[in-house]
């Protein structure tokens, strides 16, 4: 069974040679809790790279839209915040059977290493009405062009982007690119309504790799490597290798298995998502340590007060 993680970047993935190379097994982290921001060109909330440097989290209220009773396709708008000036965005939402499909797409959007060396990815994240996010998954750039097709199985939802370390991270850092709000001059009439949720300052796995240099690459070499690698040492941090050995092994596998099939010469495609399963899984060893690790912490037994 392939990750349920990799159920947000592509709603259906072709996985062609590699499932048959290796089958993984792992946890899913796809929910958590945000905190967005708002935009026309959105100046709430702490968006600029020097601003995300601390720790903990910042909490800001997120647009909910209500599409409990949109019958048609519905073009939201995504306002920029300071962190991507003059960047723009639109998405289709389309009723389809008991879901929503997403289309989105993006314009004048920088590499999101240009905010920061921390930065490799920009991630969509559904915000539900309780405050809850979900990792929808990447936006895939083309130089300063994105796009991302994917789904909501919720009916009051709002929708924000962030700038991260790597595209599968379980929740959203305090990097705010986008917010979605209804568009200007649209004649859907969507109840809005306000979530507060939580980003955290400083992104997950900063930490691991802050002081350490990207490795050296070939131009050809995809992005997803460094996001892959980069991944698996927020998942050894957090204590992977003790707590989930085999879940960081068969991450670690997946990387080998890109960097092979790119070494012979394998499809574009094929070598893409073996690097893009060894980045969701490196993120399972991750959230499963975390939480077996705190498993253990708690039932370990105190010492008596003195």
């Amino acid at each position: 069974m392939l990750s349920s993680l990799g159920k947000f970047r592509r709603i259906q993935r072709p996985f062609g040679v590699v499932a048959a190379i290796l089958a993984v097994t792992c946890l899913s982290a796809a929910a958590a809790r945000c905190s967005p921001v708002q935009g026309q060109s959105s100046s709430a909330g702490p968006n600029t790279p020097a601003a995300i440097a601390g720790s903990a989290t910042v909490s800001e209220p997120v647009r909910i839209m209500d599409f409990t009773h949109v019958a048609g396709t519905t073009t939201i708008a995504f306002r920029y915040t300071s962190l991507v000036p003059g960047a723009a965005g639109q998405a289709e939402v389309e009723p389809f059977k008991s879901t929503f499909k997403i289309n989105a797409t993006f314009s004048n959007l920088p590499a999101a290493s240009k905010l920061g060396s921390q930065y490799l990815a920009y991630t969509l994240w559904q915000v539900t009405s309780d405050g809850r996010t979900t990792n929808l998954g990447e936006i895939e750039l083309t130089g300063s062009s994105g796009e991302i097709h994917t789904k909501s199985r919720a009916l009051r939802f709002g929708l924000i982007v962030t700038a991260e370390p790597y595209f599968a991270v379980s929740r959203p850092s305090s990097a705010l690119a986008f917010e979605a709000d209804t568009a200007p001059g649209s004649t859907a009439k969507l109840p809005l309504t306000q979530a507060d949720c939580e980003l955290l300052r400083t992104p997950i796995g900063v930490q691991s790799f802050s002081g350490d240099p990207p490795e050296a690459s070939s131009p050809a070499e995809p992005v997803l490597f460094e996001e892959a690698r980069r991944a698996l040492l927020a998942a050894r941090t957090a204590g992977a290798p003790q707590y989930a050995p085999q879940t960081l092994d068969t991450a670690e596998q997946m990387l080998r298995i890109a960097r092979n099939l790119m070494a012979q010469g394998a499809k574009k495609n094929d070598v893409h998502d073996a690097a893009e399963e060894a980045v969701l899984v490196a993120e399972d060893a991750r959230v499963l340590a975390e939480a077996r690790k705190k498993r253990a912490q708690t039932a370990a037994p105190q010492d008596p007060a003195p």
